[in-house]
């Protein structure tokens, strides 16, 4: 997104913050920008758009952070779920003056593609949650990963409600920590229940591949991380890798976000292509079945 874009989506936010999508006006926005009317237009068909890139941007906020902690080898799995459920929380909190606005509207009546789009953060919410789950408490808790990442995508959803609703600050820190604790204690109940899941696997990943539209971020991200685990191995052979290595970090980076400029992807992909050895072909085939 250029400055001037991003000038305009930050007025966006604090005019919404302080009238409501509905009240809030182009002139208004323009104005709190410190640009011409005329100039949001060249950029942005409408209010509608404006405020669909308002949401994506602070989404992509929230994916961007998920991801550099999802590459940082140095945290343990519980660890890394803790600063991810803590950075999506600090975004939350950074704008709850404008989710509490908006939380009164109906999604429908900013954009005719945010409903979809809530969908998709749900989804993908939740297959972050069951993927955690799996990861911190192995194959004990593998059955009810499904069942857990539904309770506590609720337990988080309530909590958030009603901190923001009831006008109540966020603490992220303490917030997050506290979530992971009741996971555990969920997590022990379950796993020594002897109980019969209630959501199986293969039914809910189904299900978030409905939601997102198919192939999601998360089997992009994964494609993505291990194309370039396979690249290091290349390079320890003494290849030249760092177009490559920069190619995908700019793939990474545009996959990321809620609104993907896809042109731009499949640009990017066939730069990758041509780049890679003969070795890395299979990898990135893969990548490119996974990507839109």
């Amino acid at each position: 997104m250029s400055d001037k874009k991003t000038l305009i989506v930050s007025a966006a936010l604090r005019v919404f913050a302080r009238k409501g999508y509905r009240a809030a006006s182009i002139q208004e926005i323009a104005e709190e920008a410190g640009v011409a009317k005329g100039s949001i237009y060249l950029h942005f068909k409408s209010k509608d758009e404006l405020a669909l890139a308002a949401v994506a941007g602070v989404y992509d906020r929230i994916r961007r952070r998920m991801a550099e902690l999802e590459a940082d080898e140095g945290l343990t799995p519980r660890e890394r779920f803790v600063r991810q459920l803590e950075a999506q929380l600090a975004v939350g909190a950074d704008n709850a003056d404008w989710i509490r606005r908006v939380w009164h509207e109906q999604a429908s009546e900013i954009h005719d593609a945010l409903p979809g789009f809530v969908l998709r953060i749900r989804a993908e919410t939740a297959d972050w949650l069951k993927r955690s789950v799996r990861n911190m408490y192995g194959e004990a808790c593998a059955p009810y990963a499904c069942d857990i990442a539904l309770m506590m995508q609720g337990a988080i959803g309530e909590y958030i409600g009603y901190f923001l609703l009831g006008g109540k600050p966020l603490e992220p820190q303490r917030l997050s920590r506290y979530i992971a604790r009741r996971m555990d204690d969920i997590a022990a109940g379950l796993a020594g229940s002897g109980e019969r899941p209630l959501v199986a696997a293969d039914e809910f990943d189904e299900l978030v591949r409905r939601m997102t539209g198919g192939c999601g971020p998360a089997a992009w991200q994964t494609a993505i991380r291990e194309l370039r685990e396979r690249v290091e191995a290349v390079r320890a052979d003494g290849a030249d890798t760092g177009e490559l290595e920069e190619a995908l970090g700019l793939l990474a980076a545009e996959a990321a976000k809620l609104l993907p400029n896809r042109v731009f992807l499949r640009a990017m992909l066939g730069h990758v292509r041509a780049l890679a050895p003969e070795p890395l072909k299979p990898a990135v085939d893969r990548l490119e079945r996974e990507m839109p």
